[in-house]
């Protein structure tokens, strides 16, 4: 007798729960067909997954201990709820995502450091405020919560319009969100994207394909042309300096960078005769070689021509160095320069106050470097 009512009850518990399931999913359909205006069919199978999962998990703490040691897993479920608390109908979503949300990189021996969770904010209804200024107060009021909690929280806001966006765009950071991200709390907004990705219904658009490959090819300019002028400026720095250096011992003004090869020949060869003619030459080469590249008028510098003026310009330099040393030495004076490096044995950086400054007509197209900023920003 009491073998029979356990199993009627066994039945009626069930029934119970087989009836609040499809009721449970009927809402969930209605809700994802309304918000992503899917068929039917593709709802009720994104409606029954995320069900399943719910009741296979067998609630919020013990889902966590999959992912996480049991003591930061109490503590995201105490954040989540206080977070869930405060906001309220703001809060669209709360993730778990990173390295961090697998249990294989939580041991004894590698302990977690931090733990990443996305929030999804709707901001759909501010206006007082712009997105930077919205996301910088509430990843404020998102630490002070967490903090209390345990200092391994780590809270990223994400506003839902943002969030959309870079879904569009084609952000991998998103994307990688959407694929491994684990839900801790869901408004029925996170969950049906997943599916939705899973099932290949989302993509980046086209013109999100074509920026990605437009910054591609602009990083390759922007590098080319900042290597060339970085690479032509430092050559053209060494004799531009070495000479004002010898320059300045002799008593005369230190000329400047376009009047070097004219000093350096009138100077140091005619009227000095320290120099053969060829450093004249050089310090013309390399100085015009420069300003070539820097107006735009050359736009390449590469195997032998950079060997010929490196080495050009290292024999020009040491030539100098040697001219002043023996300038000093024939005062009885000290060569400083040589004596002091020998004691500090420096690796300061060297610069000088003229060193490279991009005016606005020279740096690469404005709009594009914007875009090309953000781009990397986001990844």
């Amino acid at each position: 007798m009491m073998a029979k009512k356990k199993k009627s009850k066994k039945k009626l518990n069930e029934k119970k729960k087989k009836e609040a399931f499809l009721k449970a999913k009927e809402k969930l359909v209605k809700k994802i067909m309304n918000d992503k205006g899917l068929s039917k069919e593709d709802a009720e199978k994104i409606a029954e997954t995320y069900l399943k999962k719910m009741v296979e998990e067998g609630g919020a703490i013990k889902m966590l201990e999959k992912y996480l040691e049991k003591k930061d897993a109490k503590a995201v479920d105490k954040y989540v709820t206080s977070v869930v608390g405060k906001f309220g109908k703001y809060i669209k979503s709360v993730v778990l995502f990173g390295s961090k949300k697998t249990k294989k990189t939580v041991s004894k021996k590698k302990k977690t450091n931090d733990i990443d969770i996305a929030v999804i904010i709707d901001d759909t209804d501010v206006r007082k405020m712009t997105r930077s200024e919205l996301k910088d107060k509430l990843f404020q009021r998102l630490l002070e919560i967490g903090h209390p909690i345990s200092k391994k929280l780590h809270p990223q806001p994400y506003l839902l319009t943002e969030f959309w966006q870079y879904v569009m765009e084609g952000n991998p950071v998103i994307y990688n969100l959407l694929r491994d991200g684990v839900i801790l709390y869901d408004a029925g907004f996170f969950m049906p994207m997943q599916m939705l990705m899973k099932m290949g219904y989302i993509k980046p658009s086209k013109e999100s394909i074509d920026k990605h490959m437009y910054v591609a090819t602009k990083l390759v300019s922007l590098a080319k042309d900042t290597m060339l002028k970085k690479i032509s400026y430092n050559l053209e720095q060494a004799i531009v300096s070495s000479g004002q250096a010898v320059l300045m011992e002799l008593g005369y003004r230190p000329p400047a960078p376009n009047e070097v090869p004219k000093f350096v020949g009138d100077v140091l060869v005619k009227k000095e005769k320290l120099l053969p003619k060829k450093y004249a030459k050089i310090a013309e080469d390399v100085i015009k070689n420069y300003k070539d590249i820097e107006h735009g008028d050359k736009k390449e510098y590469v195997g032998k021509e950079w060997d010929k003026h490196q080495k050009d310009t290292e024999d020009f330099v040491k030539r100098m160095g040697n001219i002043l040393k023996k300038l000093r030495e024939d005062k009885g004076e000290t060569f400083l320069f040589e004596s002091e490096e020998k004691k500090k044995n420096s690796k300061k950086k060297v610069t000088r106050h003229s060193d490279v400054n991009l005016k606005e007509n020279e740096k690469p197209d404005k709009k594009a470097e914007e875009l090309i900023k953000k781009e990397l920003a986001q990844r």
